[in-house]
């Protein structure tokens, strides 16, 4: 499939600029994957945390719980996402920063902004208060796939987004950093670009998703 350029891409073109959370706004996914790899290596599964990163990025919790139902022997005595959600909220108050850039981004658009994450709201209040990317996004404008029990891929959320900020899908446009919300927001379509700084997801070019490597390049193309 053909892949436009970044720079056929006009930002004058979209009311509403929505965001994928974590990967695109804070940097948490090589936290909280490198934090499961190692509480699943505690129920005994042998795994490296770059497996674990290349399994669950950008995947829901339940994808997860599958994977602990198939591969441990002996089922936690302790609600595993609970625990997991605890340590997440230490490491990321300690460790978690804002996405390289991205905070000059949000600062030059004049359109509308939300984000839509297959995280919970707890997860991302957490997150983006650490990181001080709140004061960008009220409560009005975070949007959880918990919220509807609908998760990327599917178009549902991005849908529910668009409708809730009062702007058409066909005036959107979705910042993504997996495959899984990049095709949501295909479903969705809408008008998607991925970040992937190390330009090695081949993924994306399979299905025609223009990518940037920093929000340095994405501004200076479509701004």
């Amino acid at each position: 499939m053909k892949t436009k350029a970044l720079d056929e891409y006009n930002i004058r073109n979209y009311d509403l600029v929505i965001f994928d959370c974590d990967g695109t706004l804070v940097d948490s996914e090589h936290l909280s994957n490198t934090l499961l790899a190692e509480m699943l290596r505690e129920l005994g599964v042998e795994c490296d945390n770059q497996e674990i990163i290349d399994l669950f990025i950008g995947t829901s919790f339940e994808k997860i719980n599958n994977y602990i139902q198939d591969n441990v022997r002996k089922s936690p005595k302790f609600d595993f996402e609970q625990e997991f959600r605890k340590r997440c909220k230490i490491v990321f108050e300690q460790e978690l920063r804002p996405i390289e850039g991205v905070v000059k981004f949000i600062e030059s658009l004049k359109t509308k902004i939300c984000v839509a994450s297959n995280g919970p709201q707890e997860k991302m209040k957490v997150t983006l208060s650490t990181t001080g990317l709140n004061k960008y996004f009220p409560d009005n404008c975070i949007f959880s796939a918990y919220d509807i029990q609908k998760w990327k891929p599917e178009p549902d959320l991005f849908l529910f987004s668009a409708s809730a900020m009062d702007t058409s899908s066909t005036k959107s446009l979705v910042i993504e950093d997996t495959i899984h919300g990049a095709m949501g927001a295909i479903h969705a379509k809408m008008d998607v670009l991925a970040y992937s700084p190390d330009k090695n997801d081949n993924q994306f070019a399979e299905n025609g998703i223009p990518t940037f490597a920093s929000f340095a390049e994405l501004m200076n193309s479509i701004l």
